[in-house]
């Protein structure tokens, strides 16, 4: 075989593959670098405290929201009731704490001798369990009722405050006016009238 021959027959010999370097191919195999990881972490850990904080406040503005419309639910709720029987119907604190007069619960009942109070004769139409980490009402006003017009029976508004215990959430004035309407406004947390 000449030296033309063995030229030839070398060139339909496969090619070898290119192959990486070592250093190249255990760069690929090992992912993450500590440095790498250590930043991740760092940046998740902030980001995790910045949402966690802005979410408590979420829950607080949600939980005073939540009171707030579950109170005047049920003051409507009397009002219709009071309305639809054609007698008078209350809404009263179910243990009166001073300064928090309906964050102990609440009920609403058939006040049929125009009391204010439950009688052992009188029908309980719905109760309320007691809100936690809340103020509602003053302690002022522990029972309201009406008449069977839909009108309060007391001559003046009653204001009920629902705020939260923590200062730095907003809370609401349910003013319950003699017509039987409710106003609700939101007070900001600096003219709270609970604190």
């Amino acid at each position: 075989m000449n030296t033309f021959e063995a030229m030839n027959t070398c060139s339909h010999l496969p090619a070898s593959p290119r192959r990486a370097p070592k250093a190249l191919a255990r760069a690929r195999e090992s992912g993450f670098t500590l440095v790498e990881l250590s930043a991740t972490m760092s940046v998740f850990a902030i980001l995790s405290a910045l949402a966690a904080a802005s979410m408590s406040s979420v829950l607080g503005n949600n939980r005073v929201y939540a009171a707030q419309d579950e109170f005047v639910a049920y003051v409507a709720y009397a009002r219709s009731e009071a309305m639809r029987r054609g007698t008078t119907v209350a809404v009263g604190a179910s243990s009166a704490v001073s300064g928090n007069a309906f964050g102990g619960g609440w009920r609403v009942w058939v006040d049929t001798n125009d009391d204010g109070a439950v009688d052992p004769d009188e029908t309980i139409l719905r109760t309320h369990e007691a809100v936690p980490n809340m103020v509602v009402g003053s302690g002022s006003v522990t029972a309201f009722s009406f008449t069977s017009m839909g009108f309060l029976t007391q001559t003046a508004a009653i204001d009920v405050k629902v705020c939260p215990v923590d200062p730095t959430v907003a809370g609401f004035d349910v003013t319950i006016q003699p017509s039987g309407l409710t106003d609700i406004a939101e007070v900001t947390p600096h003219t709270s009238p609970c604190n």
